[in-house]
């Protein structure tokens, strides 16, 4: 395959993945709920959700480029576990899933080593972050809490204005991409 052929085929994925995002998110909402997948990728599963939920800057698609790689890394995480209760969670979701073998090295080819090491790092950092006074951790422990979780995917659902034209009209080149990851890349603060 040309690079070209290869760029052009990760912008395609990424419109798909930014029109998706909020059903896809979905998947780790029942994964944080899945107490037969090991609770360390529940609750990377649950930093994903945070980090999705929270307020993203700018008004495009792009605000949700960092959001739609991360999720697809961490279903790659998922995927990758050996066990029947993993690959049973993975066989709910085939649709999705049954891509990642092609999709995963795709984006990390097109990405780089740089930008593909700074994302899956920045995956095992995300059990850091607060939503509503909580870490992934504290809701993964506390089942109570998922309800919050689930009615704030439905207002993520919801309040999601990302439309295919907007896409198509933003989304021409995957340099698009790779430049605004680089730039918030640099302005990213440990968390």
């Amino acid at each position: 395959m040309r690079p070209t052929d290869n760029g052009h085929l990760f912008l395609s994925r990424v419109s798909e993945y930014l029109l998706s995002l909020p059903f896809d998110l979905k998947i780790l909402q029942e994964a944080l709920t899945n107490d037969e997948l090991p609770r360390a990728l529940r609750e990377q599963a649950t930093g994903v959700l945070i980090q999705a939920f929270s307020h993203q800057e700018g008004s495009g698609p792009e605000r949700f480029f960092d959001d739609v790689l991360l999720l697809r890394i961490m279903l790659g995480q998922i995927a990758a576990v050996d066990s029947d209760e993993a690959q049973s969670f993975c066989d709910r979701f085939d649709e999705i899933f049954s891509t990642l073998d092609h999709d995963l090295p795709l984006l990390e080819s097109v990405l780089g080593p740089e930008l593909w090491s700074s994302l899956t790092s920045r995956l095992g950092s995300l059990g850091k972050l607060l939503h509503r006074g909580k870490r992934p951790a504290q809701y993964v422990s506390d089942d109570a809490s998922w309800d919050l979780l689930y009615d704030d995917g439905i207002d993520f659902q919801t309040a999601y204005n990302v439309t295919e034209e907007q896409v198509r009209n933003r989304l021409r080149k995957a340099e698009t991409i790779l430049d605004t990851l680089h730039k918030r890349g640099a302005r990213l603060k440990p968390l």
